[in-house]
Formats: C-alpha cells, structure tokens, sequence
C-alpha cells in the first residue's frame, strides 16, 4: 500500500514527464513548421523556372538550352520522372517525393542542362539506319532558265556529294547502394540521370568543336580539327582568318571583321559565333568598350543575348579560354548547313538490380550511338559555311 507522500511523488513525475512531452510535442510543431516553410521557399524557387524549362532566355519563343525543341525537352523530363520505377517522384505519393512538386523539380533540371549541347542544338541531327551510313549533301542546286514562249526547258541536274558516318556507342555506368536509392528525398536515379546527360552533352561539345580524331575524341573529328585538317599552313587555309598575333590582346576588331568577311553569303542567315564566355568578356567586349559602342543599357541590362557584328553569340564551355598559338578561339557560321550529327539511338537512361544483385546495389546505365562530321569547312580554294578566327602561329 502506498503512503500518501509516495502518492504524491508519483503524481509529480508524471506531472512532469506530461510537461516534457508537451514540450517535445511543441518542439516538434514547430520544427515541422520550419520544415514546411523550407519546403515552400523550395517549391517557389523551383516554380521560377516553369517559364524558363524550355526557354534558357526567359523570353518567349528563344530556346537555348540542350534539347533542340519543346518536344525534346518534355520527353527527356518523362524519361527522368519513370527511370526510377516505384521511386519516381509522384505527387499522388507524398513519401514518395511528391512534396516536391515534380512538374517543378524536371523544369529546374532541364532548365541547369542549358549550358551544355550546343552542338547538338545547332548542327543537323541525321537519323542513322546502321552502323556506317552515307548522308546525302547537296553540292548545287538546279539552273534556272526562261525560255521563250513554246521554247524547250533545258534540263539541269542538281549535284550531291556523300557524308560518312560511322557510329560510335558513348556510354556511362554508375552504381548506387539500394539504401540511398531508399532513403534519399530526392530519388537518386533523376540525380544519376541528369548527370549522365550532362556528361553525355558535354562529350558532345567536345567532340563537335575540338575533336581531332585521337582517342580523346573516341576517334571522332570536330569543327577545329576539320578546319585544322585542310592545310598544314594555316594562312592557306579559306575558312580561317589568321588574327594580328598570337596573344589575346593583340586580336582586333578588324580581325573579327575579316572573318565575317570569308564566311559564304548562303551561310549568312543562320550563321552565329561560338566562343567560350570567358573569352566574349575578356576579349571581345574590352574590344567593344574601346571602340565606344558599350553603353549603360547594355552594362546594366538583364538581357542575357549577346550579338557580335549584327550575329548571335553562343557561349560554349568546350571553346578555349586560354590564349595559345595557332589557336582557334571563335567559330562563325551555320551548323546546320556544314555539321551532321549522326544519330543511331538517342540518349537511353536504364536501372536494373539484376547485376548487382548479390550487394544489394541499383546499376544506370546511359547510352547513345552518334557521329559527329562537320564537312563544311571548306578547303584551300574556298571557304564553307563554317569559318574560324584563329590565333597567329607565333
């Protein structure tokens, strides 16, 4: 039998332990409110992008990221949102990461790819039907003649020339444990898969304008390497104009000019630069403060577009930033008219557990077959519709 005094101390613990529990269950409210108020910002942040998914610019109608149109990008942010299986996020499943507002979160991941491909983007992407394939191009087209009334049309004959691709598989292969897969508030296989993409694009801008056709480039020759390829002199070559030195700081305007001079007026219209951003700010905009045409709408303007001599500007990560001799450091023309990127399967992102079955690990595996031939760089006698500035020998 318990004394009156045990009675009461009893009562007291469990009068204070009711007091801690209260104090950890408003602890917890009020950690969970925080939570919810980070989630918020999250998802707010993340719905400033919903614009922008398919358009890098924020302005309508001007897609600059790595999927060529609308239609690319979306199916690429399906295939993020299914490579998952049942981890996919869903906001049907809120533990499954519907929280999160995927719509959301695949806008933010297309919207970060935007600084990668730009070859792809801007050269023609030729479906391929085998392994080696030659594509058809045009050389001249049909004559145009009037002849007089009841007269005889002359018949002409349009010229072609083949274009060989010969595929190459680009794979990546990454292994995860099955507990981050399980435990993770963001599902590791749209991490792993959007990594996989922006290597693969960024493997693409490499090939596409520096390849040399050594093994770096998977034996595959891009704009550079073409260009380079047509002459051993480079001042022989009519697609290069040769700049004033061989230092970024004796580069002039003048010598800009002079390679948009050699650049084929059938190229004009969708001709654009691609040069790295480093270099458009250190080189090429100094050069336009000192000609007096920089001016303050321009230097505190959020427009992102940049022109250079009435084209586009394409900023490319692959494009060097780093002064050397005999170095091509700015492209000009149209890619669509001198750059095939050949195309046997587009970028497939796989998960399995078969492989790794026995240490419970997930496997993903990326996968695309494509060539890359940039023929039109012309040769000795005459520039092609796609031209270059290059750095002095010495």
């Amino acid at each position: 039998m318990l004394t009156t005094e045990e009675k009461k101390e009893i009562e007291s613990g469990f009068k204070a332990a009711g007091e801690r529990i209260g104090d950890v269950e408003q602890s917890a409210r009020e950690a969970i409110e925080e939570l919810k108020g980070d989630l918020d910002q999250v998802i707010s942040q993340l719905k400033r992008y919903t614009k922008s998914m398919l358009n890098a610019s924020m302005s309508e109608g001007v897609y600059q990221g790595f999927w060529r149109d609308e239609a690319q990008a979306k199916e690429f942010a399906d295939i993020l949102l299914h490579v998952a299986g049942k981890k996919a996020m869903g906001e049907a499943v809120t533990t499954e990461g519907g929280v999160l507002v995927p719509e959301d979160l695949s806008t933010y991941i297309i919207q970060k790819l935007g600084r990668y491909g730009k070859f792809r983007k801007n050269a023609m992407v030729v479906p391929v039907g085998t392994n080696r394939q030659n594509v058809p191009k045009i050389e001249t087209d049909l004559v145009v003649y009037a002849p007089e009334e009841g007269g005889t049309i002359t018949a002409s004959d349009m010229e072609f020339s083949a274009v060989g691709l010969n595929i190459i598989k680009l794979c990546c292969l990454a292994v995860a444990n099955r507990e981050l897969e399980e435990d993770s508030i963001l599902a590791v296989s749209e991490i792993i898969g959007v990594s996989m993409a922006r290597s693969i694009a960024k493997k693409e801008d490499l090939v596409g304008f520096l390849g040399d056709g050594t093994s770096t480039y998977f034996g595959m020759t891009g704009i550079t390497g073409a260009l380079r390829g047509v002459d051993d002199t480079i001042g022989d070559i009519k697609g290069l104009k040769v700049a004033s030195g061989n230092a970024y700081g004796e580069i002039s305007i003048g010598d800009l000019e002079g390679t948009v001079a050699i650049l084929p007026d059938d190229a004009d219209e969708g001709a654009k630069w691609y040069m790295n951003r480093k270099f458009y700010w250190n080189v090429i905009h100094p050069l336009a403060v000192a000609a007096g045409v920089a001016n303050v709408f321009e230097i505190l303007s959020d427009r992102k577009d940049k022109f250079l001599l009435g084209y586009p500007v394409e900023f490319v990560s692959a494009m060097p930033s780093t002064e050397a001799n005999s170095q091509i450091c700015a492209i000009l023309g149209d890619l669509q008219m001198g750059a095939f990127l050949g195309q046997r399967k587009g970028l497939v992102i796989d998960r399995s557990a078969d492989a790794y079955f026995t240490s419970d690990q997930i496997g993903f595996r990326g996968i695309e077959r494509i060539d890359i031939n940039p023929f039109g760089v012309g040769d000795t006698s005459e520039a092609g519709p796609i031209v270059a500035l290059i750095t002095a020998a010495a």
